[in-house]
């Protein structure tokens, strides 16, 4: 027995708790049909599950009915979103525990647990991935004697930053880099997020900036906002692409566009970003002159390569007078 306009969610999720959260699609009366399909007396379900899927989408709980399958879907986003941390956390301890020459261990930690206020490892893992304890606190809970040389690596830090964004422009080695976190995108099992204002792409070189309660942002080498956290190497994180060439993804970016001030400039803009599969997300305009207009387009790509193919393409456009990538 369901309420009137329940769907196909609430169903699953009174059939099992587990059916509802690797519910993937339905038929109803053997078609296929939305999982947010409203029910009729009568209707003969079927609930297409995999186990591929995660944790449900958070939006469910908005379409879904019932109190069972709303709180269930609260339920299972919540676990899903602790694990992204907890596993964002371990991956911090252990990247720090191999750049100090310390053995880490789950018992070892687990004997530290009272000195860190916390009732379990993923409890420990999670709020070093959330941003509320630093991976030293647990280094010295396991290892007394341990000192974090905090003043020397930040002026390395500072003087490697400089090097790399006055000589690197190429990704590095994953080879020569292997304690480095590696970035699939936004769908992935991290809280992993993209610098705003100018996003990031395949072919840049990156670094992680952990924000409490937010995970990982991505930020290119070059964007002039890193230096907001100059003063806070803790939060620095080696991180490297680790795309799969195979399963196209884009990636966010945001050049500026001086057209200029003629009947279709715009449009010409847009066909060549089209035409070239960019996509646009977003467009705003500013007029600097009666001649110019100042055109801000964030749009997603899939690597730098493709990135420049549209620039050099929005350059050869008549309409077009000056194209550079912003970086915020």
């Amino acid at each position: 027995a369901l309420p009137r306009h329940a769907n196909v969610i609430d169903f699953a999720y009174a059939v099992h708790t587990d059916v509802g959260n690797s519910a993937v699609g339905c038929k109803i009366n053997g078609k296929f049909a939305p999982l947010s399909s409203e029910l009729q007396n009568g209707d003969e379900v079927e609930v297409l599950t995999s186990e591929a899927q995660g944790a449900p989408p958070a939006v469910w709980e908005q379409l879904a009915v019932t109190g069972k399958a709303r709180a269930a879907i609260r339920r299972a986003t919540r676990t899903a979103v602790r694990d992204q941390y907890a596993g964002l956390g371990r991956r911090i301890v252990e990247r720090l525990f191999e750049r100090a020459k310390l053995d880490y261990a789950d018992d070892k930690l687990k004997g530290a647990l009272p000195r860190l206020a916390r009732a379990s490892i993923e409890d420990v893992m999670a709020a070093v991935g959330r941003g509320e304890m630093k991976a030293s606190d647990v280094a010295r809970a396991m290892y007394p004697d341990y000192k974090e040389e905090r003043v020397a690596r930040y002026g390395a830090a500072k003087k490697a930053s400089l090097a790399v964004k006055l000589k690197l422009k190429s990704p590095p080695d994953p080879a020569r880099s292997p304690s480095a976190i590696p970035v699939r995108g936004i769908n992935s099992d991290l809280p992993v997020k993209f610098a705003p204002n100018g996003g990031a792409v395949p072919g840049d070189r990156i670094v992680g900036i952990v924000s409490p309660g937010e995970g990982i942002t991505i930020y290119p080498i070059q964007s002039p906002a890193l230096k907001d956290f100059d003063d806070e190497p803790e939060r620095w994180l080696d991180v490297r692409w680790d795309v799969d060439e195979t399963i196209p993804q884009r990636f966010p970016a945001r050049i500026l566009v001086h057209s200029v001030n003629e009947p279709g400039s715009l449009a010409q803009v847009a066909t060549v970003i089209a035409e070239h599969d960019g996509n646009i997300d977003n467009i705003s305009m500013h007029r600097r002159s009666p001649d110019f207009t100042e055109v801000t387009i964030d749009l997603e790509v899939y690597d730098l390569k493709h990135l420049s193919a549209i620039i050099a393409q929005l350059r050869a456009k008549a309409v077009v007078a000056k194209v550079e990538r912003v970086n915020g």
